[in-house]
């Protein structure tokens, strides 16, 4: 049967440790080359400002494979959905709004490669936005390390003061609202872009100090930038999530030299094959998703839902065309 899973239940079936969980478990998978992933495809409307991107991955050892389609109308917004099938049978199992899921998935995505590049041992983080994604992230990285101090910066007065007391509140953390993005890195060694990434970017290099950590999350299109091009050779560890989707983002487009082709992916980061090796040395991690990351977090909202009884079931769908 094909389960249809809508942004309601999926708020009920998603779990932000779980999840982190899924992730790890895809990224060791990947380290044991049993995943199948090829670059996304992006196609631009015509006009040049609406867009249809599809990714795909086979997760070979959970058995499952599938894609993520997004798209962009203009003045409008963006949708977002999954499809899940069993590798074995073929079977569609599963149709999803996948709007948290892309959510879901950035926060543990990001979480984790800032907790695995960050100094050890260190308790306060400053975060650039203060968005759902912002607090997603935050939200996350609770569930990996201890924190004691968290600090807010983003463009409105009211948006980051706001933030700042869902962190002392649902957090239990210490947190303060700053006015001046220079202020926040100053106050806190670890930070996390986390705004709407436009085509300035907000990260300066001065801010990178020794022992600094900076993970960018948002630049995902061409035209998007987060970190000034200065800080990539300024960093001594850079990992990426996907190589092929930060190599199209803006980002990716200014590395300062740096050569893209040759920096670690997140699975060998998570599986101990890289990562900081000093206290002082400066580190970034640069997020702009893939496949693998929304179907092993979809795999788990899939298995959730079918323990908790909850979806539409659409029986057998679609039609199956016999085929030797």
């Amino acid at each position: 049967m094909t389960l249809l899973l809508d942004a309601v239940t999926l708020q009920e079936v998603l779990d932000v440790q779980a999840s982190i969980g899924e992730l790890r478990t895809a990224c060791q998978e990947q380290a044991d080359d049993l995943v199948t992933m090829p670059p996304r495809q992006t196609v631009d409307a015509r006009d040049g400002r609406g867009w249809l991107r599809i990714s795909m991955a086979f997760l070979n050892g959970s058995g499952f494979m599938g894609f993520k389609a997004m798209n962009r109308a203009p003045g409008i917004g963006m949708r977002y959905i999954v499809g899940l099938y069993e590798i074995g049978s073929g079977e569609l199992v599963a149709m999803m709004d996948a709007d948290a899921v892309t959510t879901q998935r950035t926060a543990a995505t990001n979480a984790l490669g800032t907790h695995l590049l960050a100094p050890a041992g260190e308790t306060t983080v400053g975060i650039l936005g203060s968005g759902v994604q912002a607090r997603a992230l935050l939200r996350a990285y609770a569930h990996l390390r201890r924190l004691d101090h968290v600090y807010v910066h983003s463009p409105r007065r009211e948006a980051r003061e706001d933030c700042a007391a869902w962190a002392r509140r649902d957090l239990q953390v210490e947190a303060t609202a700053v006015d001046d993005p220079a202020q926040l890195a100053e106050s806190s060694p670890v930070t996390v872009v986390a705004l709407r990434a436009s085509s300035t970017p907000v990260y300066r290099t001065e801010w990178l100090r020794p022992g600094g950590h900076v993970t960018g999350l948002s630049s995902v299109r061409p035209e998007a930038r987060e970190v000034e091009e200065a800080v990539w050779p300024a960093c001594d560890v850079i990992v990426v999530d996907d190589r092929s989707s930060v190599e199209v983002s803006g980002d990716g487009h200014a590395t300062g030299g740096a050569d893209l082709s040759a920096l670690p992916e997140l699975w060998e980061l998570v599986a101990g094959r890289v990562g900081r090796t000093s206290d002082g040395q400066r580190t970034m991690f640069k997020s702009s998703g893939n496949a693998l990351q929304d179907i092993a977090v979809a795999i788990g909202a899939y298995r959730r839902a079918r323990a908790m009884g909850l979806g539409q079931d659409l029986g057998p769908f679609p039609t199956t065309k016999p085929y030797a």
